[in-house]
């Protein structure tokens, strides 16, 4: 059996919810502490995530574009994360399981629109960090995402 999918989608059933601890007395500290300390990693992770360009319309990027939102799940901690094949661009189904009583599903599209390079006050493909008043320093790339709500 082959599944029809109209876009290069990925699908993650989440299991989430809230553990019998009172958030009041959770430290947020360790947790501030971990994200300072993951900060550079997490800017590489999401620079490459650009850089890997996954277009449908000009069929760029697969399967590798799959093959890297799959990879990056299992990396988060999702306990299994597979590449589908369809008969258009391949899925992504990943689960993770936090042992919560309530499950959540999420649909998202790993592919963007075709971009024009010379549109850009950087490469889009490149997430350089630039100075972007009155921001501060700011992430420029196309393709981080590409959600829509229906």
């Amino acid at each position: 059996m082959r599944i029809q999918v109209p876009l290069p989608s990925i699908v993650l059933c989440l299991v989430v919810g809230v553990l019998p601890t009172r958030a009041a007395e959770i430290d947020r500290s360790s947790i501030k502490t971990e994200i300072t300390k993951r900060h550079a990693e997490a800017v590489k992770r999401l620079q490459d995530w650009i850089g890997q360009v996954s277009i449908a319309a000009e069929n760029r990027g697969y399967p590798e574009g799959a093959e890297y939102m799959a990879k990056l799940a299992r990396e988060a901690g999702f306990q299994q994360a597979t590449v589908i094949n369809t008969d258009g661009k391949p899925g992504v189904f990943a689960t993770l399981d936090a042992g919560a009583p309530k499950t959540v599903g999420l649909y998202f599209m790993y592919d963007v629109k075709q971009f024009d390079p010379a549109e850009w006050s950087s490469p889009p493909t490149e997430a350089r960090i630039v100075d972007k008043p009155p921001l501060g320093k700011v992430m420029i790339g196309r393709g981080a995402v590409n959600q829509r709500c229906r």
